[in-house]
């Protein structure tokens, strides 16, 4: 009976240690686990915190910023995310450059510089030519530039067939000093060239000098529109 009995407290001290030892290992390995899913949660947070800062919110010039998606390239406008060229923003394109007119020196001539003569005319081949002259009477230097608007007057006022149409290039500009004269030609038909059918004779000659809003009037029977042809060329 004792040899039983001493056989059986060294079975339980046998076992005594281990069964003390369990639970550590236990707690051991929950205290394992938690720390490993302490250590996923933490890098999930650093992944987030890192997804929610904008590069845009770093400052201009900073090192290692990469550019936000859409963001305006240099020399462009970003609208909406979407990059549009500056040459499709309104005003924003470079100015085009545009030839000038030559001009002679001086302003433009008015009425008030001016006398008005119409010349005799220039046959060629049942063509008619007549020099319209306007000369500078004033004491200054004037700009004659372009066509001159003329019309034919009946003595009651009243206009003849229609005004003059422009007829050829447009010249350069002409200055006019003090006593010199430019020309403008008034082109007809003879009788006969394109039919028989001619305008009245006038009584007065009527002309806007180039460029201006007054007119000039001639007492002149010249000259008889045939033909349905009547036009008039730039100064020159």
């Amino acid at each position: 009976m004792r040899t039983t009995s001493s056989q059986s407290r060294r079975k339980a001290a046998g076992r005594h240690p281990l069964a003390r030892t369990a639970p550590f290992a236990a707690a051991a390995v929950a205290m394992l686990a938690l720390g490993a899913a302490g250590c996923g949660n933490s890098g999930k947070v650093s992944d987030t915190s890192a997804r929610s800062t904008s590069p845009a919110a770093s400052p201009a010039g900073g090192s290692g910023a990469a550019a936000p998606s859409g963001s305006a390239a240099p020399g462009s406008t970003a609208t909406a995310g979407t990059v549009v060229p500056r040459s499709a923003v309104p005003g924003s394109s470079a100015p085009q450059s545009t030839a000038a007119r030559p001009e002679a020196a001086g302003s433009r001539c008015t009425v008030t510089d001016l006398t008005m003569r119409l010349g005799r005319s220039d046959p060629g081949a049942g063509q008619m030519y007549y020099p319209l002259r306007f000369t500078n009477t004033s004491s200054r230097t004037c700009v004659l530039d372009g066509f001159p608007g003329v019309s034919l007057i009946r003595g009651d006022g009243s206009t003849i067939g229609k005004p003059a149409g422009r007829e050829g290039p447009r010249g350069a500009a002409v200055g006019l000093k003090p006593g010199a004269s430019v020309e403008a030609d008034l082109h007809t038909l003879n009788q006969g060239v394109n039919g028989d059918s001619c305008w009245r004779r006038p009584t007065l000659l009527k002309a806007y000098p180039p460029g201006s809003k007054d007119a000039m009037t001639l007492a002149t029977g010249d000259p008889v529109v045939c033909g349905g042809t009547f036009d008039v060329g730039s100064v020159h």
